[in-house]
């Protein structure tokens, strides 16, 4: 009905052909139903041109010529509008096509050319076919057709365009009058200029110029609506005064008057559509800009690491809060000095060489130098350089990303002392903020005041856009040349808005794939689960800014520990506008932490077990000869006492010192200076020979079971140091269950790494577990069951060190062993043993025992401490021997100097004096090649580098080890290319117990 009423209007109009209307308002109208709606509104246009045409002719409406004419021009005027419409949206954004200078410019040329050019030529084309207009005629009425249609889309298709897509929103007060005043003085223009109801003039044609006047207010204060809508009333005005055959437009003919009009109105429209969208898209762009500035500064002042811009001869132009906290200056001294003046003297040669090579190729670089402090104390700094381009590709500054590292390089030593600066800095980064964030309010506020003054003039403003558009640049090239952190935006309710590199290489998301989402994906489930992404931003919305560590989750789901810190940004008005998010990939410092604990941890149990192995050592071998002297004498004892009263009350007291040598041994295995005899063997023929040992050391109600697979693999271990171990452990499985259990010996095969965390072990090992059904262990005890003396049962009922000859034998043959326990379930004890490639070593059975022959010879007993002389004399002249004494070394030599006849001697291993008894040993052998040697030793590090031509027995000893060891030795000075030993006190098993 609007297109019927309007065609109605405009065929009113016609002048040079009843069907050639010189100003056609359907055309604008269509066209911007079209933009507006889309292309399916074709059949109302259709039929509306139809109706118009079909009606607009004195004949008889329903003839066929009628019917023919009036839809073959119907047909173009769709045309015109469904071709300008499709050209429109495909080149000219659409009805968006108003809002940039290039759109209006796109649309006036579719509006000339094409749909307007096929209407009238459709439309003249079928009158002149029909015999309404005749050929010689076609010309002026196609100009005619033509223009009318340019008129109509240039004037009504911008206003119904736009009202229809901005609509009636409200308006300022201010606003309001603006739009008033410029649609009145409109009319007032338009009634001077144009009315025929005022007298025209020589004078009053000249007032037709006064257009340019709203026209121009419009553009500029009001936008395109307004400027459309001024348009269409001064057509309309300028319309009536012509067909009323007044205003300026005075022609011979009435059809040439209103081609003057339209000439008039397509040069008011089109300039003045254009300068209206220009001055709309510079306010959208500087508001933009505005905004986007403050985001910026807002991250570039909150930034955790310091940002400085340089020059390429070194002067600072810009720096952040927290480049002025690190070297500790304010950013008003920093611009009047240059980098050269911070950083230390044995630093600057090699980062000038780095400048300059920056300035010249354009690179980026990152050095870890020092800078000097006001006060002549150096910082450690990290910087990330990178360079600024100009257009011309030259390098016209530098921007350093600065982070202070002093803490990572003096992480031991100055820990208690980096805790205390620590809270002198936040002191003072609080002072420097309020400082800074003064300096920036008056530098915000000099700014307003600039800024209005430059609204005053459109060229400066066009000034400002251009500075404001740099600064943008210059601030995201800051941004984007941060990698080391990631920085992104937020808006009120947490959703991403933008994103910068080292955001994508900390996240592993581009930005086309996050911006939109939540931040909260970030999180792990747990944490969203509790809700901790709403209330981080609760925390940061209240008090200002919210700082955090904990896991957060990359795209590949992946984790790493983060530094997060979420600071609240607000505009002028206080108002919540969005958040910039602060993040920082510190895996490796928290693994570094964490190591460094582990290495402290691991420190201190070495420097213990060190410190017990020296306190052993030094005590093992008096004790031993105190031991070799109850020992000795209670064996002499028993072969001369009768009376079962006293021989009983001698075997207490050897047994007393046998127990005191398990107890030497065992704190010499825990603490490694145990001597071990390793052979290869097969851990599951062991544990099958050990088991019946096994089961004599538990309960009845106790169950033993054996689970050892036929693959595992070969370890080379101490036979003896092995059963004792596995005695040990399944003594205190036996007591950790008292009312009965199982206890089950494992094995498997394990290839380790030191991300595995058993000890820092890598490599093959045979992992051999002894596991119980007991009571568990408590948390706060499991670390110190390994201690030597450590027991957590009833005094006299164990002495602490069966587990500690476990510790020190895992360790002593190259692995570890790990507890593990739960209270009310079982524990676990893990033996470690390195895997083995040799070939196993078949234990033999003991040949039979042969006739000794008869004891024969001299034996030189050399030992400074007589008690034990004696005693040791004693014993040998119990097997046959004579015997002589040496006090030391020299005095030993003399002897055999003197050519006294001597078989064998006898030394101990320390003696006072020059010479020890490993120098006796190896000096009789040089000179008398004759005499026998055998060593003894209570304890010392000398018996692990023994030569292997020697025997050595350990202190105490017993009669028939020593009547073998005598034997062995004499035997080895016919035979001297046999291996040495050393024969120990024989063991007794499960004694030790833990």
């Amino acid at each position: 009905m609007s297109y019927f009423a309007l065609a109605k209007a405009g065929l009113a109009l016609a002048s040079i052909h009843p069907s050639a209307s010189p100003v056609w308002p359907c055309t604008g109208l269509a066209l911007g139903c079209v933009l507006v709606g889309g292309l399916r509104l074709w059949p109302a246009i259709l039929l509306g041109a139809f109706a118009a045409n079909v009606t607009n002719t004195v004949t008889d409406p329903t003839s066929v010529d009628v019917l023919l004419t009036s839809a073959a021009i119907a047909i173009g005027n769709t045309l015109e509008a469904v071709i300008g419409g499709y050209l429109i949206q495909r080149w000219s954004d659409g009805w968006r096509t108003f809002e940039t200078t290039i759109g209006v410019a796109k649309f006036a040329l579719i509006a000339l050319a094409p749909g307007a050019m096929i209407s009238a030529t459709i439309g003249v084309g079928s009158l002149s076919f029909a015999g309404q207009a005749d050929w010689e005629n076609f010309a002026p009425i196609w100009l005619t057709w033509w223009l009318g249609d340019v008129a109509g889309a240039l004037v009504v298709t911008p206003v119904v365009v736009l009202w229809l897509t901005e609509g009636f929103r409200s308006f300022r007060w201010t606003q309001l009058l603006e739009s008033l005043l410029a649609l009145v003085g409109a009319c007032v223009v338009g009634a001077a200029a144009f009315s025929p109801l005022l007298e025209q003039t020589t004078q009053r044609t000249s007032l037709a110029f006064l257009a340019v006047l709203p026209l121009i207010w419009a553009a500029l204060r009001r936008g395109p609506r307004d400027t459309a809508t001024v348009v269409l009333i001064l057509t309309g005005f300028a319309v009536w005064g012509t067909f009323a055959g007044g205003g300026p437009f005075e022609a011979p003919t009435l059809n040439d008057a209103f081609l003057l009009l339209l000439v008039f109105v397509i040069s008011i429209a089109i300039p003045s559509l254009a300068l209206s969208a220009d001055v709309a898209m510079r306010k959208r762009v500087e508001a933009t800009l505005r905004q986007r500035e403050l985001d910026l500064r807002a991250i570039f002042s909150q930034a955790v690491v310091g940002i400085a811009q340089v020059d390429t001869t070194g002067r600072f132009r810009l720096v952040n809060d927290r480049f002025c906290e690190i070297v500790q200056r304010s950013a008003g001294d920093l611009k009047a000095m240059s980098i050269q003046d911070l950083i230390h003297r044995d630093d600057l040669p090699r980062v000038l060489e780095l400048l300059s090579f920056a300035v010249r190729t354009g690179e980026g670089f990152a050095i870890e130098s020092r800078y000097v402090r006001p006060d002549s104390h150096p910082v450690w700094v990290r910087n990330n350089v990178s360079a600024i381009l100009d257009s011309s590709g030259a390098v016209r500054q530098l921007v350093a990303v600065t982070e202070d590292v002093t803490a990572r390089r003096q992480a031991e030593e100055n820990l208690r002392r980096a805790r205390d600066d620590l809270e002198r800095m936040v002191l003072e980064r609080t002072a420097a903020l309020k400082q800074a964030n003064d300096v920036l309010n008056a530098e915000i506020e000099q700014r307003k005041h600039v800024e209005a003054a430059l609204v005053q003039d459109f060229a400066e403003r066009r000034k400002a856009q251009e500075a404001l558009t740099e600064s943008e640049r210059r601030f995201r090239l800051f941004i984007q040349g941060v990698t080391d952190y990631a920085i992104f935006m937020l808006d009120p309710e947490g959703y991403i808005t933008n994103w910068n590199s080292g955001a994508q290489r900390i996240h592993h998301y581009a930005a086309g794939e996050i911006v939109g989402q939540h931040f909260g994906c970030f999180y792990t489930e747990e944490e969203q689960q509790r809700g901790e992404p709403a209330r981080a931003l609760q925390v940061a919305a209240y008090e200002g800014k919210h700082v955090a560590e904990g896991w957060w989750v990359r795209r590949d789901e992946s984790v790493f520990w983060a530094s997060i810190v979420i600071e609240a940004i607000r505009d002028e008005s206080g108002t919540l506008a969005g958040y910039a998010v602060i993040t920082r990939d510190i895996s490796e410092r928290r693994e570094a932490q964490e190591a460094l604990a582990r290495a402290q941890e691991q420190l201190a149990q070495s420097q213990k077990m060190e410190a017990l192995g020296q306190l052993t050592g030094s005590i093992a071998h008096d004790f031993n000869n105190l031991l070799m002297i109850v020992s000795g004498h209670a064996q002499l004892l028993r072969r001369r006492l009768t009376e079962p009263k006293h021989l009983q009350a001698v075997e207490a007291v050897h047994a007393a010192a046998s127990r005191g040598e398990s107890l030497t041994r065992q704190l010499l295995a825990f603490s490694r200076r145990q001597p071990l005899s390793p052979v290869v063997v097969d851990l599951k023929e062991r544990v099958e020979a050990v088991h019946e040992m096994l089961l004599g050391s538990l309960r009845g109600n106790i169950e033993l079971k054996r689970e050892i697979p036929a693959d595992i693999w070969p370890v080379e271990i101490d036979i003896a140091e092995l059963e004792l171990a596995l005695v040990n452990v399944a003594v205190n499985a036996r007591d950790a269950m008292p009312g009965g259990g199982t206890i089950t010996v494992s094995a498997r095969n394990a290839s380790l790494s030191k991300s595995d965390g058993v000890d820092q072990l890598e490599g093959d090992f045979v992992a051999l577990s002894v596991a119980d059904t007991g009571v568990g262990i408590a948390p706060d005890v499991l670390p110190r069951i390994f201690e030597p003396f450590f027991t957590t049962k009833a005094l006299g009922k164990g002495t602490g060190l069966g587990l500690s000859q476990v510790y020190g034998f895992s360790h002593q043959s190259g692995g570890t062993v790990v507890a593990t326990s739960e209270v009310g379930t079982g524990t676990t004890i893990t033996l470690y043993l390195p895997r083995s490639h040799a070939t196993l070593t078949r234990i033999a059975e003991a040949p039979p025992m042969q006739p000794a022959a008869p004891a024969q010879g001299t034996i030189l007993v050399v030992d400074d401490n007589p008690e034990v002389a004696d005693v040791t004399a004693s014993l040998i002249e119990q097997l046959g021997y004579r015997t002589l004494r040496a006090e030391n070394a020299r005095d030993a030599l003399n002897q055999l100097q003197r050519g006294n006849r001597i078989n064998l001697v006898l030394s101990d291993i320390v003696m006072p004096g020059g010479m020890n008894g490993m120098a006796l040993a190896q000096e009789i052998t040089n000179r008398y090649p004759q005499v026998g040697v055998l060593l003894s030793s209570g304890y010392s590090d000398m018996v692990q580098a023994a030569e292997a031509r020697f025997v050595i027995l350990r202190k105490p000893f017993q009669l028939p080890l020593l009547e073998r060891a005598i034997r062995e030795a004499l035997e080895r000075i016919t035979a001297p290319e046999n291996g040495g030993r050393v024969l120990p006190f024989p063991q007794e098993r499960g004694n030790s117990r833990g």
